[in-house]
């Protein structure tokens, strides 16, 4: 990996420097409030102070674009910023209690910030609830609303399995539609539509990947990227924290008003690669074009909660073969799971 450099803190409303796309990282408040940002094209590490992310709660989506919200008592200003050009969209207030970890809320939109039909979606990951407002809809549209819903409850291992678990919570939605897909239950495909005067969810059949032999547990991804919407399964050795392999599925959804989604696996991406993160994840088309391979799975693999961010896993497709590097093993600690920021030219291809 490349030696560091460092970014001067007027910088700007701009990401650290680096040839984007970029993995950023969180020094958190301590020291100055500073970001690291790794250039996956030539691993080089870039340190610097983007004045949105010391000074605003934020909150990542896989369009790029970036819910800030200020501190201070309720209601709070809120925008959506683009880490890229620095150019915002204006957003409702927002009332109400903000979580304790950054890392408790996850956001999506439905569309561009830009399209009169966008909705910002934010997920509640520790419990069944979550916010959402219409991007231009301003205080005649009663702004920001929040919604609790009941999908059912986890099962509790033996020998209390009979009584009712924890609530099932959405934790990550990937926008196709103009709805936001989520897998959350076994062999259930949900769908959150925020078109009409009260949020629905529902569900179609969904028949799971198989597991690869050797596997008895995967972390999924749902990604979606110019209408379609893809499975990204990381695949464990056993029950390690070992990954074993990494499989690539569209997901049809042509069937899903017949009540099923049916996935098909990807062998060969093409010029393209996954960028995924528990924040936000992300499909790069013309990967070449940035320094970068394409036909790969570039992912952030924590699992052990590790204080420096953990390791950046690329998984080849072609080659079926796994390489790790840990970016950044002198951060103490972070204020939260590093992101993705990707070239502004592709945010309109999501």
């Amino acid at each position: 990996m490349e030696e560091s450099t460092t970014v001067p803190a007027d910088a700007g409303s701009r990401p650290p420097v680096g040839t984007l796309p970029v993995l950023v990282y969180d020094h958190g408040l301590d020291p100055n409030n500073r970001q690291t940002a790794l250039a996956i094209g030539d691993q080089s590490l870039h340190t610097g102070v983007v004045p949105e992310l010391a000074d605003y709660y934020y909150y990542v989506t896989p369009h790029g674009w970036v819910l800030l919200v200020a501190p201070g008592p309720s209601p709070r200003t809120t925008c959506l910023w683009d880490p890229r050009t620095g150019e915002r969209v204006s957003l409702p207030a927002m009332d109400g209690e903000l979580p304790e970890y950054g890392d408790d809320w996850r956001c999506s939109l439905s569309d561009a910030p830009t399209a009169a039909s966008c909705h910002v979606l934010v997920l509640h990951t520790r419990k069944p609830s979550f916010r959402y407002c219409r991007v231009g809809g301003g205080d005649d549209d009663d702004g920001w609303k929040s919604h609790d819903y009941d999908i059912g409850n986890l099962m509790r291992p033996p020998p209390d399995h009979a009584t009712p678990g924890p609530s099932v919570v959405i934790h990550e939605a990937a926008a196709v539609g103009g709805k936001f897909y989520f897998h959350e239950k076994p062999r259930k495909l949900g769908a959150v539509d925020l078109s009409q005067a009260t949020p629905e969810l529902s569900f179609v059949d969904y028949q799971e990947p198989e597991l690869p032999e050797g596997c008895n547990i995967c972390r999924g991804h749902l990604v979606a990227s110019r209408g379609e919407l893809f499975d990204v399964q990381i695949c464990h050795k056993e029950f390690s924290a070992e990954v074993l392999t990494v499989g690539v599925y569209r997901v049809h959804l042509s069937g899903a008003e017949a009540g099923a989604a049916t996935p098909r696996q990807v062998k060969d991406l093409g010029d393209r690669a996954f960028l995924l993160s528990y924040p936000n994840s992300q499909l790069l088309v013309s990967a070449s074009k940035y320094g970068i391979k394409g036909n790969r799975v570039y992912f952030n693999h924590n699992v052990l909660d590790e204080r420096d961010g953990g390791l950046l896993c690329i998984y080849d497709l072609d080659e079926q073969r796994l390489e790790a590097v840990r970016p950044c093993p002198d951060i103490p600690e972070l204020l939260r799971n590093p992101f993705w920021v990707l070239p502004t030219s592709t945010h309109h291809d999501i």
